[in-house]
């Protein structure tokens, strides 16, 4: 088979589960309509709500013992589950809460959760300090341990990092086989949106969807070969575009952008070609000077960037590199004088999602959804650079 028959075949597949979706309400996802797929605050409620023995599914211990053996690989003992309790914004401090923490009588289980939130610094190593007879364990999309600046020279003897693309999955999964959750419907059918969300944020296609793929690359040497192929070629186009996207869009910004290490085209492209060889972001992005010297080494950027989507916003500098924050609320508002609502995340101190600050309309660089697939139509590229520049001048102009 060559490559354009393996193409159809595949898309006539895709097709197939696409119409099977719209049949069935698989399209139909709470955490999508609501657009909080990837947010982390509800993520970390309903993981919250599942492992509770007090939560509202009143399956007591079920889903946390099955998380403690499958997940963490920890045995507790029947009397020692009696004895749980789970703690959602655990605090230590008056400005550190450990997002979920399980306690029993003999243990103090500490787990960061992390979908797209950057670390903070010595975050992992101070709640490490806080754990007792455990590892603090690290949830993240894809099992990724954490920097040094959160984890501050600890190892994989003190920090176990664990994934929602697997590990949570595999729990889910696991928790979907109990005969309780198999006759309460409104459960059941909580959980299988829940891991169909983290199928969105982790990349991964349906089960079956996958597996009749593979069946038909798999089943001649002939397709195995025209898929290597494809497989090689899929992640330069990609790439191609994401230059050619950030190319357009300093060529229609026309302003002399700052050249650093943060920069798309910095040391020949590097965080750009690595983009998708990483499991998490390399950042690339495009910084235009806004004010300077707002107070000694510190300069205010507005600054274009893909993380998976693409926004546009302020960065605080101190000595031309990225850090903690280091304006307050105020000395923010008071420089960027029409911001009402910060968005302190880091170095940054506002942000909005490209092209109209609508997650619903926000290409998705790394799943690669229905909005990016667009951008390789010359017309609706060149409409979505116009809509991002306009975008992009109100935030240098205002």
């Amino acid at each position: 088979m060559n490559i354009e028959l393996l193409l159809q075949e595949v898309s006539a597949i895709s097709k197939k589960y696409d119409l099977i979706n719209q049949k069935t309400g698989g399209y139909f996802n709470i955490f999508k309509i609501a657009n909080i797929v990837t947010d982390e605050v509800t993520i970390c409620r309903v993981l919250y709500e599942l492992l509770s023995p007090t939560g509202s599914h009143y399956q007591g211990t079920t889903y946390l013992k099955l998380f403690a053996e499958k997940v963490l690989k920890i045995e507790m003992s029947e009397s020692e589950l009696a004895s749980a309790a789970v703690y959602r914004e655990f605090s230590i401090d008056e400005n550190r809460r450990i997002d979920i923490v399980i306690r029993t009588k003999e243990r103090l289980v500490p787990i960061e959760v992390k979908v797209y939130a950057e670390d903070q610094e010595n975050q992992c190593y101070d709640y490490y300090q806080k754990a007792i007879n455990s590892n603090l364990f690290y949830l993240n999309r894809h099992g990724d341990f954490p920097s040094d600046y959160s984890a501050n020279g600890l190892t994989d003897k003190q920090v176990t990092a664990i994934s929602f693309s697997d590990d949570i999955l595999n729990w889910l999964g696991k928790c979907l086989e109990q005969k309780e959750t198999i006759k309460i419907a409104p459960i059941r059918e909580v959980i299988l949106q829940y891991m169909s969300a983290i199928r969105s944020f982790t990349n991964q296609m349906e089960d079956e969807k996958e597996m009749e793929i593979k069946n038909v690359i798999t089943k001649s040497p002939e397709n195995m070969r025209s898929a290597i192929a494809i497989e090689s070629s899929v992640t330069e186009c990609k790439i191609d575009l994401m230059e050619k996207l950030f190319k357009a869009i300093e060529e229609k910004v026309g302003r002399k952008k700052l050249e650093n290490e943060y920069d798309y085209a910095a040391n020949e492209g590097e965080k750009v070609n690595k983009f998708y060889s990483r499991k998490s972001s390399t950042y690339p992005g495009i910084s235009y000077l806004y004010k300077s010297a707002v107070k000694p080494n510190i300069d205010i950027w507005v600054r274009i960037e893909i993380d998976d989507l693409i926004f546009v916003g302020y960065c605080v500098a101190n000595r031309q590199k990225s850090g903690e924050q280091c304006l307050s609320e105020g000395e923010v508002m008071n420089h960027i004088k029409w911001i009402d609502n910060p968005v302190i995340d880091n170095w940054w101190a506002y942000y909005e999602l490209l092209p109209d600050d609508n997650y619903d309309a926000a290409p998705d660089f790394r799943n690669a959804d229905e909005y990016y697939l667009k951008l390789f139509n010359k017309e609706q590229f060149d409409s979505f650079v116009s809509i991002c520049v306009n975008k992009i001048n109100e935030f240098l102009l205002k």
